[in-house]
């Protein structure tokens, strides 16, 4: 994810959760309920822009969890995969 990326959807998911908070508020009552409402609308506004920042190159659509906490290259294990000692 790029710098632009990033500030992009922090600040689409600020202004959603700001709009699902404004619009559920007035139609919901206080409770569990209205937390999937403000929730259900933060989604449905962020999905479509980070689709868009997706295809304009902003973020890459690619998950690898296998790479979760994997040293840098040339970074901390040897080539069997286990710690250096």
């Amino acid at each position: 994810m790029t710098r632009n990326g990033f500030i992009l959807l922090m600040l689409t998911t600020v202004v959603a959760i700001f709009i699902g908070a404004t619009v559920a508020e007035r139609y919901t009552d206080e409770g569990f309920g209205r937390t999937l409402v403000v929730g259900a609308i933060a989604a449905a506004i962020v999905f479509p822009v980070s689709w868009l920042a997706e295809k304009f190159g902003l973020v890459k659509g690619k998950f690898d969890p296998s790479k979760l906490g994997a040293p840098q290259d040339g970074e901390g294990r040897d080539p069997r995969g286990g710690d250096q000692k």
